[in-house]
This record gives C-alpha cells, sequence and structure tokens, in this order.
C-alpha cells in the first residue's frame, strides 16, 4: 500500500485530525505552537511517522525554504583575568543585548572607557565607580543568532572598548582575537560564504563562575560545508595562552534542489493562493523542527517583510496570515498527493 492509499484508508476522524494539525502551526524561529482540534499530541506523533516519508512540514516563512544551516555550539572560557565579573545575555540562540562587568578602578580608566563606549553603537552604557571598581553596564540591540548583524552585542562592546581603553588584561586579549564584533567567526579560521549565505557566529550568554569567565558561541553554517570540514578549518585556532575554545556540538544543515519535486509543490501553492512569484524558496541560517524527520522542509505561515516579535514579548500572528495559510495548505497538500 503506498502513501496515498495509506492516507485514504484513514478514518474520517483521522482525516480530520491530520487537516487539523497540518492545517495551522505558527513557527517563528524556534517557538513552535500547535492549533489543532484536539490536544492528544501523542496521536498526532502516530499519525505523522505514518505518512512523513512522503509528507512535509508545515513552519517558518513562506513561500518556502528549502535549506537550512548547520549549527555549531561552542563556549569560549578565559584562563587568566583581571576582570571581577561579566554576566549578560540570557539565551545562547540570540546575540547578548544586555551586559554588566565589574573590573578593579585604575587612573583615568573610568574616563577612558566613557570616551571609548560614546562611540559605539550601544543603546545605553553606564560606567560607575565604587570600592575601587568600575562597574559597566552596556546596552545593545537584540537579534537572533541566524542574523547577528542586524544586532549590537553589548558583551563584545565591552571587551572592544576595554582594550581602548588600555585595560590590560589576558581574556580581553582573547575575546577580542578570537570572537570579536564581527559576526563572521574569522578569529577562529571560520569566516566562509556559499551561493546559499555566509557563516554567522553569535555570542549569546556571558557568565563567571569561580573566578572564570565563560562565552557561549552559536555559529550557522552554509549548508555546503560538512562536520569535518569545519573542524579541520578551526582546530588550531581554539586555544592559546589567553583562553580556549571548545566545540560542544556540531548540527547538519538540511537542504533540498531548489528543483526538488517537494520545493516545486509548496512553492506553486504559494504562487497559486497569493501571486508573488517576486519571492523565491530560499536558505536560512535559522533551524526548524523541519531537521527531526525525513523529507521535511519548513512552510510558512510567516511572511517576508513583517515583523512578528519573534523571541521576545509580543509575538503574535495575524489573523489573516492564518486565514491565508489554511488556502495554501489545502492546495499544498492536494500537490504533494500529486508526488
Amino acid at each position: 500500500m503506498d502513501i496515498k492509499e495509506e492516507i485514504h484508508a484513514l478514518s474520517e476522524e483521522m482525516l480530520t485530525k491530520l487537516f487539523c494539525y497540518l492545517i495551522v502551526v505558527l513557527h517563528t524561529f524556534g517557538t513552535c505552537f500547535l492549533v489543532a482540534a484536539h490536544d492528544q499530541a501523542d496521536s498526532f506523533v502516530q499519525l505523522y511517522a505514518v505518512v512523513a516519508e512522503k509528507l512535509h512540514g508545515i513552519e517558518r516563512f513562506h513561500p518556502c525554504i528549502h535549506g537550512e544551516k548547520g549549527q555549531l555550539a561552542m563556549i569560549a572560557c578565559s584562563k587568566n583575568t583581571r576582570i571581577i565579573s561579566m554576566n549578560g545575555g540570557f539565551v545562547s540562540n540570540a546575540m547578548c543585548d544586555t551586559c554588566t562587568t565589574v573590573v578593579p578602578d585604575e587612573d583615568g580608566l573610568k574616563e577612558k572607557l566613557e570616551s571609548a563606549l560614546s562611540r559605539t553603537k550601544l543603546q545605553e552604557y553606564k560606567v560607575s565607580e565604587e570600592n575601587g571598581e568600575l562597574t559597566i553596564y552596556a546596552k545593545g540591540i537584540p537579534a537572533h543568532a541566524s542574523t547577528p548583524h542586524l544586532g549590537v552585542n553589548a558583551a563584545g562592546v565591552t571587551f572592544e572598548c576595554l582594550a581602548k581603553a588600555g585595560f590590560e588584561d589576558d581574556f580581553v586579549k582573547f575575546y577580542n582575537t578570537h570572537i570579536g564584533t564581527s559576526c563572521d567567526g574569522a578569529g577562529i579560521g571560520l569566516k566562509f560564504e556559499d551561493e546559499y549565505g555566509d557563516l554567522t557566529l553569535c555570542n549569546g550568554i556571558v557568565k563567571t563562575e569561580n573566578g572564570v569567565i565563560s562565552c557561549t558561541i552559536d555559529i550557522r553554517v552554509p549548508v555546503t560545508l560538512k562536520a569535518e570540514d569545519v573542524r579541520k578549518m578551526c582546530e588550531e585556532k581554539l586555544e592559546d595562552e589567553n583562553g580556549r575554545i571548545e566545540i560542544l556540538e556540531i548540527g547538519d544543515p538540511l537542504f533540498f534542489p531548489r528543483e526538488s519535486p517537494l520545493v516545486n509543490a509548496l512553492y506553486k501553492a504559494y504562487v497559486d493562493v497569493t501571486g508573488d512569484t517576486e519571492n523565491e524558496p530560499m536558505v536560512i541560517g535559522g533551524g526548524t523542527y523541519a531537521k527531526s524527520l525525513k523529507n521535511i522542509i519548513a512552510f510558512g505561515p510567516e511572511k517576508l517583510g513583517i515583523d512578528y516579535r519573534i523571541h521576545s514579548a509580543d509575538e503574535y500572528m495575524l489573523v489573516s496570515g492564518m486565514e491565508e495559510a489554511v488556502l495554501i495548505y489545502m492546495e499544498a497538500i492536494k500537490n504533494l498527493l500529486e508526488i
């Protein structure tokens, strides 16, 4: 029995559940809400196991995403540092947008720091002095790890300004040479791009424990790079006398050729309903649940050009967008059954 026969053999009740589950999935850069006719997620998983080999996942952007970059998780740690404490960021997959740092006071350091900080793109900063210590507060601009160039790394700017102010420190040197604020991975030998996009680096969380400063690093790897390629490119640049960086995990990319039947079926559904031929299927740096099963790519209902406030307060979805998505998904299911 092929996939079409298996679907047609399902009861009317199960078909209704399948339709409801596939129709509305609000997925915004990692946050997934399933809006369905019933609340038994386990039956959805069992049902999906039957049809996953030839069906698609409905998540993320329209028109559709035929590739997702791989993901490389790292952590950088200090070996020796004069920094008393440094803490900032909330999640590893978003830019460190606020940071508080405490360092020993030195003659003229406060004035030099304020001068350096005034020439940055920080939204706010403040340097205060108390009991022989300087506390530096920096507020940058948040951004998702897949698009770090849209943000301002508060920790990175602080490290940069400490160096400009003449604060001599081993880990300040290590951070500025290995991570920095450029977001391209050049400091560890990972600057790379292919026809589908460039490699990006994001420092998400900075924290101090037992005198050691650690920084999470989230790297999105172009789809044409393999895990072994990434290791070879950076393995000799991850440690020196001032600090070290450890590879925690390398996740594989997801990629379907633009001309594949799956991509064409979904894109046709989008174009037939919306009439939009300007926006083409894309490759993104974000990761979706599409990587969890076979033959899955991300497909709506977000649309380009709309700020859904993803991973932030007041994240939302337009009702009109949901209604349009229903029509697109109906056409998509029809097209998929013809593959």
